[in-house]
């Protein structure tokens, strides 16, 4: 393998499937192009950065370094981009100002306050399991559904439109993905950003004439520096929780289980010993 084709696995989805490849590309990079700039006829050219302490510097730096404007390697560099402002965008003081509006939401008071609500949720998708029979596609019959659901949730939304936003997330992040996406445009994404704040914008009107004890009214209802969030702030908030770390966790669960039922010893320890989950997990 050459440098081209070791930068090439960021703009291969299948490398991505393939782990013995994307660490060996990772490897290679590190030792030989840790600053690696990728070529790609699909892809605009993109800086690769493989090597941890360049990461954090580069992490660090909001000086140098920016968040915006482009945050993602698009297929199409002419596609529409989003008007939408979220904290994936911001650098600072900004990122700091609007983090601070749900900060003590995700701490481990607030998390608290949800804990029943998770609790059931757990147990609803452990009741699907036994009524499958035994025999499921856990990422799509679980993993994709709970951890989305216990972040709505957090946020007051009514669950009878849970479907309907993991709909839109799958729709948002897998435009590119024949399967997710809802159709073969370069606008599929945009269609599917404008379905999000569609919606959200009622959810910010009702939120600001009938305030609740949820993260959606803390967001509505916020100022910044002495003024009310923008709509489009509000509605970039919402979009940035609504589907930030959902499919990361999706993943983390089903591999979570796949590693158990691969190492079936360690599936016997913690059944025989429930005080071992919260370090295992």
């Amino acid at each position: 393998m050459d440098l081209e084709a070791a930068g090439g696995v960021f703009t291969d989805p299948k490398a991505y499937a393939d782990e013995k490849r994307f660490h060996a590309a990772t490897a290679l990079l590190r030792r030989e192009s840790p600053v690696h700039r990728v070529e790609s006829a699909k892809y605009p050219p993109f800086w690769a950065i493989t090597r941890y302490d360049d990461v954090m510097e580069i992490s660090r730096d909001s000086e140098v370094w920016h968040n915006a404007p482009r945050t993602t390697v698009h297929q199409n560099p002419d596609s529409p981009q989003a008007p939408v402002r979220t904290l994936v965008q911001m650098d600072a003081p900004d990122h700091l100002v609007y983090r601070h509006i749900s900060a003590d939401w995700f701490k481990p008071a607030g998390v608290r306050k949800l804990s029943g609500r998770i609790a059931e949720l757990a147990k609803r998708y452990v009741d699907r399991l036994a009524d499958l029979g035994g025999e499921c596609d856990f990422f799509t019959d679980v993993a994709a559904h709970y951890p989305l659901y216990v972040i709505l949730s957090l946020l007051g939304m009514p669950e009878e439109d849970f479907p309907r936003m993991l709909k839109l997330t799958q729709e948002l992040f897998g435009a590119e993905d024949a399967d997710l996406a809802r159709d073969a445009s370069d606008e599929a994404a945009a269609l599917a950003l404008l379905d999000f704040f569609q919606y959200f914008q009622g959810l910010i009107a009702n939120r600001r004439e009938n305030p609740t004890d949820d993260l959606a009214s803390v967001i509505a209802n916020s100022t910044i520096e002495g003024d009310p969030i923008g709509e489009l702030e509000a509605v970039g908030y919402y979009v940035l929780i609504a589907t930030a770390g959902h499919d990361t966790t999706s993943a983390a669960i089903s591999g979570g289980l796949h590693a158990l039922l691969t190492n079936p010893e360690q599936w016997r320890r913690l059944s025989a010993d429930p005080s071992l989950v919260p370090t295992a997990v």
